[in-house]
């Protein structure tokens, strides 16, 4: 089999270069989201500051901003020790002849990736469902304590 057949396998692990966004006049108080990072596949978030934003509102923010990095820091890590790994056997399976024996061994290649790293996948997965619990919590405590504010403005203003 030629180097150009292997092509398509390579297709997903060269590197795209990062989109180049050029943001003028950006909003403090708006939210703003990127295109997927190139490794790790994740969309880079820019939480935006509410102006009169609440203490609550203000943990889930940085809350939210600190476990998306961890989440983005995680899935290119592995992603990149995938793409290492996986870029080592394309290289070691050049001389190959014949697409279903390549074919064949990607596929053991990806079983065994998978199975090396189940404890790793498994323990991630646990963390993300704790950390996103929190920031349920966190997302309700912060919506009661708009809630609240809007409230006592309400009543405030009627006062006067």
């Amino acid at each position: 089999m030629s180097k150009s057949s292997h092509l398509r396998y390579l297709g997903s692990f060269v590197r795209k270069p990062e989109p180049q966004i050029t943001v003028t006049n950006l909003q403090p108080h708006i939210d703003y989201v990127s295109p997927a990072h190139r490794l790790s596949n994740i969309r880079q978030i820019r939480y935006g500051k509410k102006k009169d934003e609440t203490a609550a509102e203000r943990t889930l923010r940085l809350y939210a901003t600190e476990l998306h990095e961890w989440n983005h820091r995680y899935w290119e890590q592995q992603n990149q020790q995938y793409i290492n790994l996986k870029q080592q056997l394309l290289t070691e399976i050049d001389g190959i002849d014949g697409e279903e024996e390549v074919e064949r061994i990607m596929g053991e290649f990806y079983r065994s990736y998978l199975l090396s790293n189940k404890d790793n996948f498994n323990s991630y997965t646990a963390q993300w469902r704790k950390y996103n619990l929190r920031l349920v919590f966190l997302s309700a405590r912060a919506q009661g304590s708009r809630v609240v504010r809007t409230v006592r403005n309400s009543v405030s203003r009627s006062k006067s």
